[in-house]
């Protein structure tokens, strides 16, 4: 229902109301967002829109997409509208576009929580009843204080409104003080849709999925449900850990498993390390308590982000298979924002035991946030976030078939080299672009194109944490090149007056450059040629006793003085090796990346003698063992 004298479609004063740009598109195109072949000329169309784009409605981005149908087979479409500032503390409000022809073309923008304030309006999660049609939008909601630009958050609650007219007019926000008990600090639901039961003891039963802390250091997951259609909520199944004893779950998804259970995919609280991005519990009752911690989900690959769960097909409805989807950028690594990219569809035919390596990429650039929906047309939509150098802004929308999923999948999990280093430490290295094996003398080594081919060391353990020691770093490099730079390790950030270490050859200036940086205090070496002869070389930096020194091939050491200071940052991180920390968003002009061989990287945690130096250098594995962080010989992929 609409609020007497609040139509749910006001605009704030002097907003200017922009046309949508949107674009009814024939599979064909749409096909070729997902790389996948094109369709028959029968099949029913598909969308490609930006249903929020940053800077409409005087918003100055859209973030946290949450996407349902209803009944009718309207789309509805959820957003954050961030007024000031792309931040998540505040002036934030939630805001909603319509769909009624599968996404082809969207209503206008209607504010529908936070019209009448400033505060931060958050974490839109609608569900539908599809008994009555009535759609229930939680969100956790609360005040802030200082200013756009270092805002501090409040107190935060989780309030309800609803619609039983497709999503065209809304009630006003009641609250729900008793979905947050009196131990809890943090408080917050989704991201993204709910979902409905249709088996189980619990047929009926929405399911809206949330986060917490609590005052006394603990954090998890929740689930809120509602056996009424969305009228009355209540506390489901909760499960917390110790925030500093172990990874903790949030921004939870939820899908319907056999017999009504509920399978929960959440994003996981560590960014470090290769396997433990996504995790995962089971509710065998609803929903109402999970039936074991949640744990780690191997093999799914993504950035610390949140993702989406869709439930596509159950034996017991009568499908030929079970088939959960999920949706989430399927770049592994830690950061929150160099990572999230390249937004994929994968699959699970077990109720989630397992997830495919393989999926289909919807968007081989920056994305984050996402939510799946069903389309009326049986297609399958997808509300994501994208932009040009950051994973969001805009809000863009698109949807494809079951035929185009299966046949644009390819195998997303990339190939590692594996760290062969006594200590165990398993600083993998993902190779990425056609990054090969070639050969050096008998052995094997890394080859590089100088077009796409770089590896990232992704796990920011803490053996690569240089800090403010003495350290070596040693590698054998080839190559041919006569200008530009390129790089063969780099370490850490980039830019002016961040932490970082790196050694690249720079044929422009016919020299190995070599440099460390504390954040505030810069050093760097260089030779006196870039031995860009086709020949190996062997490159040994290091940090030692106030200098920074750089030899080849054993002969003279090129020294300057080394700042005191941390070099590594105090956050997560990766290393490069082939490549600067900004590919592939480089700027224009720009392509640093190395062209020819690579091999035998190693970094010890200590300044290495001249002897250990050259027992490295002729391939001995006993150097210094107990100061070594890593070795990369190239001589497998896996």
């Amino acid at each position: 229902m609409r609020l007497p004298g609040r139509p749910s479609d006001r605009r704030r004063p002097g907003r200017r109301r922009t046309r949508t740009t949107t674009a009814a598109l024939a599979l064909a195109v749409a096909a070729t967002v997902l790389g996948a072949p094109a369709p028959p000329a029968a099949a029913v169309p598909a969308a490609v829109t930006t249903p929020f784009k940053a800077g409409d409605e005087g918003y100055r981005c859209f973030r946290i997409p949450a996407l349902v149908a209803t009944p009718s087979g309207a789309l509805l479409a959820f957003a954050e509208g961030r007024v000031a500032t792309c931040s998540d503390i505040g002036h934030n409000d939630i805001v909603l576009r319509r769909s009624t022809d599968g996404g082809r073309s969207w209503g206008p923008l209607k504010v529908v929580v936070g019209g009448a304030d400033e505060d931060a309006h958050g974490n839109p999660a609608p569900v539908v009843d599809t008994a009555t049609g009535r759609i229930s939008l939680l969100y956790a909601t609360g005040p802030w204080s200082g200013t756009p630009s270092e805002p501090v958050r409040g107190p935060r609650n989780l309030r309800v409104v609803h619609s039983a007219d497709d999503g065209v007019g809304w009630t006003e926000g009641a609250p729900l003080p008793h979905l947050k008990p009196a131990d809890r600090g943090w408080i917050s639901t989704g991201p993204g849709h709910g979902i409905q039961l249709t088996g189980g003891p619990h047929r009926g039963r929405l399911v809206v999925p949330g986060d917490f802390t609590t005052t006394d250091g603990r954090a998890g997951g929740q689930l809120y449900v509602s056996d009424d259609g969305g009228l009355t909520w209540a506390l489901g199944a909760q499960a917390a850990v110790d925030r500093t004893a172990s990874a903790f779950p949030a921004e939870l998804s939820v899908a319907e498993t056999t017999g009504g259970g509920v399978y929960v995919n959440a994003r996981s609280s560590a960014r470090c390390g290769t396997e433990d991005h996504r995790m995962a519990a089971t509710s065998a009752d609803g929903g109402t308590t999970f039936d074991a911690p949640f744990s780690p989900v191997p093999g799914l690959d993504a950035p610390p982000v949140s993702g989406s769960l869709l439930r596509l097909h159950a034996k017991e409805s009568g499908a030929a298979q079970d088939r959960l989807l999920f949706s989430a950028p399927s770049r592994l690594g830690p950061h929150t924002l160099e990572d999230r990219r390249e937004l994929a569809i994968r699959s699970s035919y077990d109720e989630g035991r397992t997830w495919q390596t393989a999926g289909t990429v919807v968007t081989p650039g920056r994305s984050g946030y996402s939510d799946l929906a069903p389309l009326s047309s049986g297609a399958i939509g997808v509300l994501y976030e994208s932009a040009g150098n950051i994973p969001h802004s805009d809000l863009v929308f698109t949807s494809f078939t079951e035929a185009q999923l299966d046949a644009g999948r390819r195998e997303l999990r990339l190939p590692r080299t594996l760290d062969t280093g006594p200590n165990g430490y398993g600083n993998h290295a993902l190779v990425h672009g056609g990054a090969q094996l070639g050969s050096r003398g008998s052995g094997k080594a890394m080859t590089f194109d100088g077009q796409d081919d770089y590896l990232r060391v992704v796990s920011c353990s803490d053996s690569l944490r240089l800090g403010a020691d003495d350290f070596t770093l040693t590698a054998w490099f080839r190559h041919t090149a006569t200008t530009g730079a390129l790089p063969i390790v780099w370490g850490y950030g980039m830019g002016s007056g961040v932490r970082q270490f790196w050694l690249r050859a720079e044929p422009g200036r016919g020299a190995v450059r070599a440099a460390i940086d504390t954040g505030t205090a810069y050093a760097e070496v260089r030779t006196t040629s870039s031995y860009n002869d086709g020949q190996w070389h062997h490159a040994v930096l290091k940090r030692q006793a106030g200098r920074l020194t750089l030899a080849v091939d054993g002969g003279q050491e090129f020294a300057s003085a080394a700042p005191a200071g941390d070099i590594t940052p105090t956050a997560d991180f990766s290393v490069h090796i082939g490549a600067r920390p900004d590919f592939p968003n480089q700027p224009a002009g720009v392509t640093e990346l190395f062209r020819g061989g690579l091999d035998d990287l190693r970094v010890f945690g200590r300044a290495l003698t001249a002897q250990e130096a050259s027992r490295v250098k002729s391939g001995a594995l006993d150097v210094a063992n107990e100061e070594e962080r890593m070795r990369l010989g190239f001589s497998s992929m896996g």
